[in-house]
């Protein structure tokens, strides 16, 4: 058995999903689900809200990071700005085996040096990491099933560390490292210090992906379209559907070739949370590498 500390009682900690709900959408579920886990309780500078989650989930509310003790995890979900120093005192104070950090690894780049100082594992909340559908999707890309990469174009919103950072994280597990950033539009929509940036990205053998900043006060988009010689990939929902289009010959005129609807499916993205604490479990026990590492991180904001 292993004990768990939550640090920060925002929406992300425990506030998106109850108890009763069918999918796991926050670090609190995740853990009061896991056999192999004791959810210790929650600590927030704002014991309103750690008192609330305390309450709900079922835990204590901590008044003081020294009041936890024995804790072999730790998640971090306190605001983007102070992960990498939350990070940086816990593992000081409490000494955890595992520290489960949300994403962004920082907001400032620079801060990325205080968490390499940490000497305790890190593992990293870009969700679709710990997706078995995303997972398999890159397995085929990486075999070839599609063909030759073309093309692909992204939309996203609400600031280009704390969201565009998904989508570079994603395409670093499609389709490798980036090699190139252009940035061609920013703009503040959410964030005074996080730009939505529109860019283009290179990637291994000229690889291009145009991602485009969208402005959030007109609506959500989390979406991504890659073409391949012998396929189309769109994702769609944020990541909760994913549609492939096969090639096949047009209908209507004899000689060209078209797209059709091949296969829609719904993601496992549901179940993401649960799938990163069954890797933290599987890690301490010695049988699995994290999949969503503090150098995972990095490279999601390298170019922010």
């Amino acid at each position: 058995m292993y004990n768990a500390l939550i640090v920060g009682a925002g929406q992300i900690a425990g506030g998106f999903d109850d108890i009763n709900d069918d999918c796991i959408l926050t670090h609190a579920h995740a853990y009061v689900k896991n056999s192999s886990i004791d959810l210790l309780g929650f600590y927030d500078i704002d014991e309103k809200k750690a008192q609330f989650m305390a309450k709900k989930w079922n835990t204590k509310c901590l008044y003081s990071l020294n009041e936890a003790q024995n804790v072999d995890i730790v998640s971090i979900c306190v605001p983007d700005e102070c992960h990498a120093q939350m990070a940086s005192k816990v593992a000081t104070l409490l000494k955890p085996k595992i520290i489960f950090l949300e994403k962004p690894v920082c907001k400032d780049k620079k801060e990325i040096e205080i968490l390499k100082q940490i000497q305790i594992p890190i593992l990293v909340n870009y969700s679709r990491n710990f997706s078995k559908s995303f997972q398999n999707l890159a397995h085929q890309i990486k075999n070839n099933e599609f063909g030759k990469y073309q093309c692909g174009s992204a939309f996203y919103t609400k600031g280009f560390i704390h969201n565009g950072s998904h989508i570079i994280n994603l395409l670093n597990l499609l389709l490798g490292e980036i090699k190139e950033s252009s940035t061609f539009n920013a703009f503040c929509d959410f964030y005074d210090d996080d730009a939505t940036k529109s860019v283009i990205l290179t990637f291994e053998d000229n690889k291009k992906v145009v991602i485009n900043g969208c402005d959030c006060n007109n609506y959500t988009i989390f979406e991504l379209d890659l073409l391949f010689e012998k396929a189309r990939i769109r994702m769609l929902d944020s990541g909760f559907l994913i549609e492939i289009y096969s090639v096949k010959d047009n209908d209507k005129f004899k000689g060209y070739k078209t797209l059709a609807p091949k296969k829609s499916y719904k993601t496992d993205l549901d179940f993401a949370m649960a799938n990163a604490v069954d890797n933290i479990i599987a890690f301490l026990n010695g049988n699995e590498k994290l999949l969503c590492t503090l150098d995972d991180g990095y490279k999601a904001i390298k170019y922010a």
